[in-house]
Order: C-alpha cells, then sequence, then structure tokens
C-alpha cells in the first residue's frame, strides 16, 4: 500500500521539466477550405502531455494541411501536464478540454479512480520504452536485466511501468536487480558510466547517445510485454452529448497520421510550424526522432483493423499487470476504458 500512496502521489503532482500551460492555435492551414465551402470553425481544445515537441507530428500535419478545418474543427494545442490533461477533459465542458493526449496505463488509473475518459484513438501501437545501455552491456532478453543496476526517472510514470512489466514477464522481482531513482538524466547517466542500464523512450535519448557516437544496445519493453500506449482520450459526456465532433476530430487526426507515415520528410517540415527554435534543439536529432518514432505508431494490427486501433486483448493484459504490480487496487472494466467506433474504414 505504501508503494501505490507513493506511485499515486507522484502521478498527481509530476510536471514535465520546462513544461508550463501554454496554447497556441494553430496556424493557417497550407490546404484550408475556401470561405465560400467552410462554415465557421468550431474551436476545440486538444491538451497535450508535454511541451511542443516533434512526437507530436500527426496532429501538426492534420492542422497544418487543413483535414481539421475540412471536418469544420480549429484546434487549439494546449501544452500541461500527463495528470492533468486526463483531468481536464474529463471535466468538460466545464474545463472547455474536449480531447486529451495520453496513455493507456493513465486511462486504466484514471477510471479505476472513477474518472470517466475514455481512449477514442490509438497512436502508439507498441510501448515506446526502452532499456539501453553501452555496446558493452548485453542487452538481448529479459534475463539480461538480472543482477543490473538500472536507472529510472522515478517510481511514476512510463519508464517504471515498464521497468514493473518486464520485472513481471521475466518473473523476477526488485530483489533480482538495484533501481536507482536518476531523475531525467538518463541518456547523460549512461555516456557517463554512473549507470550501466537505463529506461527511457525508444525514439529520445538511444538517438541522442548514437547522435553523440555513442554505440548503444536497446532492449524494447514491447518485445517483453507490451503494454496499452498513448493516443486521443476524451471524457463520456463528450462522447454522449457530441459524438460527431469526436468522429470528425479522429477522422482528421488519422489523415495527419496517415500522411506522416507515407511522407516523414514533409511532416517534419510542416510540424515546425507548430514548435518553437528554443524548443526545437537539434533539427537533425529531432528529424532522426521522428523517423524513430514511426515504427511505434503501426503493426499488424493496424494493417488489419486500420490506423488508431484499439488493442482490446492488450488493454485487458495492461490491466491485469497492472493489478497483479499493485498498480491498480482493484479491477478495471476494461471495456469501458477505451473504444474503436469513432474510427473510419481502415486507412
Amino acid at each position: 500500500m505504501k508503494l501505490l500512496r507513493v506511485i499515486l502521489l507522484a502521478i498527481l503532482t509530476l510536471a514535465i521539466s520546462a513544461c508550463g500551460a501554454t496554447s497556441t492555435t494553430a496556424p493557417t492551414p497550407t490546404t484550408a477550405p475556401t470561405a465560400e465551402t467552410q462554415p465557421s470553425l468550431r474551436r476545440v481544445t486538444l491538451a497535450m502531455s508535454y511541451i511542443p515537441n516533434i512526437q507530436f507530428a500527426p496532429y501538426y500535419v492534420t492542422a497544418a494541411k487543413g483535414y481539421y478545418a475540412a471536418e469544420g474543427i480549429e484546434v487549439v494545442f494546449d501544452y500541461n501536464f500527463e495528470n492533468d490533461v486526463l483531468q481536464r477533459a474529463a471535466t468538460w465542458p466545464a474545463s472547455g478540454v474536449e480531447f486529451a493526449t495520453t496513455s493507456g496505463t493513465s486511462v486504466l488509473l484514471a477510471r479505476q479512480q472513477g474518472i470517466p475518459v475514455k481512449t477514442v484513438m490509438t497512436l502508439y501501437q507498441r510501448f515506446p520504452i526502452a532499456f539501453f545501455a553501452k555496446s558493452n552491456v548485453p542487452l538481448q532478453s529479459v534475463n539480461d536485466l538480472r543482477g543490473q543496476t538500472i536507472g529510472i526517472p522515478g517510481r511514476f510514470g512510463e519508464s517504471f511501468y515498464a521497468l514493473l512489466a518486464a520485472l513481471y514477464a521475466g518473473g523476477m522481482s526488485e530483489a533480482d536487480i538495484t533501481v536507482q531513482e536518476i531523475g531525467f538524466t538518463q541518456a547523460a547517466a549512461v555516456m557517463e558510466d554512473k549507470i550501466p542500464v537505463a529506461t527511457g523512450y525508444a525514439m529520445n535519448e538511444p538517438v541522442q547517445l548514437r547522435a553523440q557516437g555513442v554505440e548503444v544496445n536497446m532492449l524494447l519493453a514491447a518485445d517483453i510485454f507490451n503494454l496499452a500506449a498513448n493516443g486521443i482520450a476524451v471524457s463520456e459526456a463528450l462522447i454522449e452529448q457530441e459524438p460527431d465532433l469526436v468522429r470528425r476530430f479522429v477522422r482528421a487526426s488519422l489523415r495527419g497520421l496517415a500522411d506522416t507515415l507515407a511522407n516523414p520528410a514533409e511532416a517534419f517540415d510542416l510540424s515546425l510550424q507548430f514548435i518553437p527554435e528554443a524548443q526545437l534543439g537539434d533539427p537533425e536529432l529531432q528529424r532522426k526522432v521522428l523517423e524513430e518514432s514511426l515504427p511505434f505508431w503501426q503493426n499488424e494490427t493496424t494493417r488489419q483493423y486500420g490506423l488508431g486501433y484499439t488493442d482490446g486483448n492488450l488493454w485487458v493484459k495492461t490491466e491485469e499487470f497492472m493489478r497483479a504490480a499493485g498498480l491498480l487496487p482493484g479491477p478495471v472494466e476494461v471495456n469501458k476504458a477505451f473504444t474503436n467506433e469513432f474510427l473510419p474504414p481502415a486507412y
């Protein structure tokens, strides 16, 4: 119970470093409908769980190419904190937040607490966390984690869940490893040999290390135990009162996702309209980050059912793991935590 209280407290208090509550309206789309054919647009807010970043490229592309406008929507991108975006979406219409980017694990945690939110579109089909180390440290299977010292940002969030899921899948406990909380310094800690193995986003810290000439071994969390990952969540009230708005938003977003996958170079250039130069960093590194993200947004499931599809079996396994790990104090009705009803025919 003590661990559960710590985890829940961290979820409620975690703030992304340097991330304040800011919002921007999408720039004028490059292919906006004409005034003669397009009625006034419905203004909606998409609450983002991080600062302006290339990871949101599909949504930026959707706005830049006029796909939201074609559906009668004007999107305001509002950047805030992971726990806050769900709370705000849940309290629509009072909050003014219709849509939120968030993970499946966060939605399950929210529903356990009685927060009425539901995932309506899944972006990440594979959990994007990885275990990574320098090339002299073997990382071929979950068994290579046994006896290792592993650095994590803290006992919260996706990196911590990935570690717990790996232990769960490997039949291990924390007694079989040494955990060090190192904050968001994973790349530097590995590069400087302060820690042999760390957890982080597969398209982030390992890419940073390779850009600095460090050879990296990487073990994807999804290859050990895949978990329900990031997508779009909304309140049950929005689904009940404005289902057509949800359907139009999802339909437009998936057009942007399809274009991003088909033409990453164009997607990167369009995304620059939405990312302040001060937060872009090294453009070529960010271009690589986008390229490394693409495989996580599609898999055999999406090839069968279409982009944005939410895999119910994956969510059931995620819920079972979270209960076994003590992250959920009781069962969650998984079939009420997501829906595929708003997806258009497969892209």
